[in-house]
C-alpha cells in the first residue's frame, strides 16, 4: 500500500544512511524501523543471556541473615563504640 509521510530532514537522512550502510532498500529500512517502534518485529535480536557472578562480602559472623539497614546500624554502632 502506498502512502505519503511528512518527516523531518534529519530523520530522512538517518533512514537513508541506515539503508546505505545495511545495503537494504529504503522501503525495507523504513518498514523495519516502524515495526521495531511498534514492538512487533522479528528483526529484534533476542537478548543475550547473562550470568551474575556472586562475590563474597567477607562479613563477620552474625551479619549473614541481617537486612542491609540493620547491618549498617550495627557497623555504625561498632565504629562509635571503638571511637570512645
Amino acid at each position: 500500500m502506498r502512502t505519503t509521510l511528512s518527516i523531518s530532514d534529519v530523520l530522512l537522512q538517518e533512514l537513508r544512511q541506515k539503508a546505505a550502510e545495511s545495503r537494504k532498500s529504503f522501503r525495507s529500512v523504513v518498514e523495519e524501523t516502524l515495526q521495531i517502534g511498534l514492538g512487533r518485529t522479528s528483526a529484534r535480536t533476542k537478548a543475550k543471556d547473562f550470568r551474575i557472578e556472586p562475590h563474597p562480602l567477607h562479613l563477620k559472623e552474625g551479619f549473614t541473615a541481617v537486612s542491609l539497614n540493620q547491618l549498617y546500624d550495627q557497623i555504625e554502632a561498632e565504629k562509635n563504640a571503638a571511637s570512645r
